[in-house]
């Protein structure tokens, strides 16, 4: 019988409360001459030796190894296999000993993680992943690299996935493990791109009991829904060329500064600089983008917002009738599919958000206020006409005001002047028409757009107005409505990190 099996007999005795005088006077000479093995398998029931004479059993911290302290040890251990579990007496180390302690030479895991919600539903989804297109020694330096520094005083080894997953739950590293693997460039890119996935839900789980920031849109879709977001941004290149960069957010209801919901679109030799494309092959690139969001969404309920940054010289592209590839219309408009929110590139600006976020966060607090309110009207500044435009006389009309509504199509001269004053001030909503319909009453069609539903809809109320629009043949609004909704806290990942504070 070798040592180390004759140890774990002893500790064996030891849980089921069998234990001898002679097995606790073993364990003490094994202690006492710093055996390495005994000081391991310690490591299991909270018990850690210091470097100095401390000893810690529990919350409690012993000079030496005297009697109180060999029956602290004991009930320790026995606590850990249930037999002392309705202890009322005793003390502190046996009554405490399931709690999380962190210590200057140890970190301490609590024991019974197995039980909590979190590794339940950690548990699930790794159970339902499959790991087996991924190299073993991948898994395993992901492994190792995912638990704490200190775990190897529990000499743990991972011989096999099943194994591995196991300890990796009981560590609560589900997330560090599968952001470790989808982050390996040695594992091809399709199942990467999985793992982030399944990282983004391992970060929901994590999260789900912050109630700091519920989804942004204050949980205006249904219950089990995720609100996913497909973020593009179109910059201007050199040479008439456009630089686009992509990002998916599998649900928005992770906190504000979590950076781990942003999954790229792009492939990882693109991610530095973005895609170079000419202007008319924008819509093919965000139709690829597109589909690899879908993939990345398999299997989920879900509904899918599409955020396009665009220079205010470009904000009247009419995004929302690009094309997209359909698997039975083989073609499709983008605006009928899915909700489309333009935003301002501008926004993006370092410079500008040092100078203006405060105030955007004010003008943002107040579109929260009444999300859930169906007359707003009176909250939107009204630009009937745009011959006698004034910027400076706009700025002003906008405080206090949560958005704009122009029911004139800005001529293209304008445009820029237009953006100019809604982005000094601050202004998180505008709807507008691109061109003016004759015989067509807008200010009423507007109104009723912004009136059908609550605020919190008014993205889905313009898509259904765009979808009755493609059912006719005649001239309608829905053609040519356009919708700017500026949330502060949904930026691009790069500039939401110079946002962060340190240590977040």
């Amino acid at each position: 019988m070798t040592l180390n099996q004759h140890l774990q007999e002893i500790f064996n005795r030891i849980e089921k409360g069998n234990e001898s005088d002679e097995d606790k006077k073993l364990l003490l000479e094994k202690i006492l001459a710093g055996d390495r093995q005994v000081v391991s398998q310690l490591g299991k029931y909270n018990v850690n030796i210091g470097k100095g004479k401390d000893i810690h059993i529990g919350d409690r911290i012993y000079q030496q190894w005297d009697k109180e302290a060999m029956e602290a040890l004991v009930k320790a251990i026995q606590e850990t296999n249930g037999i002392h579990q309705n202890t009322q007496g005793g003390d502190a180390a046996a009554r405490d000993i399931d709690k999380s302690i962190t210590y200057k030479n140890c970190t301490i895991i609590q024991l019974l993680a197995k039980d909590s919600n979190l590794n339940n539903g950690s548990q699930s989804f790794l159970n339902k992943s499959d790991f087996s297109g991924i190299p073993q020694e991948i898994i395993q330096q992901a492994y190792q690299d995912a638990l704490p520094p200190d775990a190897s005083v529990w000499n743990l080894e991972g011989n096999d996935i099943t194994q591995i997953l196991q300890v990796i739950e009981e560590f609560r590293k589900s997330f560090e493990f599968v952001k470790r693997l989808s982050q390996d460039e040695n594992i091809p890119q399709e199942i990467r791109d999985k793992l982030s996935a399944l990282a983004e839900e391992l970060a929901a789980k994590k999260h789900s009991g912050d109630k700091t920031k519920p989804s942004t849109d204050f949980l205006s879709n249904p219950k089990g829904q995720l609100e996913s977001y497909l973020i593009a941004t179109i910059e201007r290149g050199d040479d008439e060329q456009f630089l686009m960069n992509a990002w998916l957010i599998i649900d928005d209801s992770l906190p504000v500064n979590d950076l781990s919901k942003f999954i790229s679109l792009l492939d990882k030799d693109e991610q530095q600089l973005g895609i170079l494309c000419k202007f008319n092959d924008i819509p093919k690139q965000l139709n690829k983008f597109l589909k690899k969001s879908l993939r990345l969404l398999r299997g989920r309920q879900h509904q899918l917002i599409i955020e396009v940054f665009l220079p205010s010289d470009l904000i009247g592209t009419e995004v929302d009738r690009w094309k997209i590839s359909d698997p039975i219309l083989e073609e499709i408009t983008l605006g009928i599919k899915y909700p489309i929110r333009l935003r301002s590139l501008e926004r993006l600006n370092l410079d500008y958000l040092d100078f203006y976020l405060s105030d955007w966060y004010k003008y943002w607090d107040k579109v929260k206020a009444v999300l859930h309110n169906e007359a707003v009207q009176e909250l939107f500044e009204h630009l009937k006409e745009m011959e006698n435009f004034n910027l400076k006389l706009l700025k002003n009309n906008l405080q206090n005001k949560i958005g704009l509504k122009v029911t004139c199509a800005p001529p293209k001269a304008k445009i820029k002047d237009l953006f100019k004053a809604i982005l000094t001030a601050t202004t998180p909503i505008v709807i507008w028409t691109r061109y003016d319909i004759p015989n067509l009453d807008q200010v009423t069609a507007i109104d009723e757009v912004l009136s059908f539903k609550p605020l919190c809809h008014l993205c889905e109320s313009v898509r259904q107005k765009r979808e009755q629009a493609d059912a006719q043949t005649e001239e309608h609004l829905g053609f040519h409505l356009a919708l700017l909704w500026e949330d502060p806290h949904r930026l691009t990942p790069n500039v939401m990190l110079q946002l962060t504070t340190p240590g977040q």
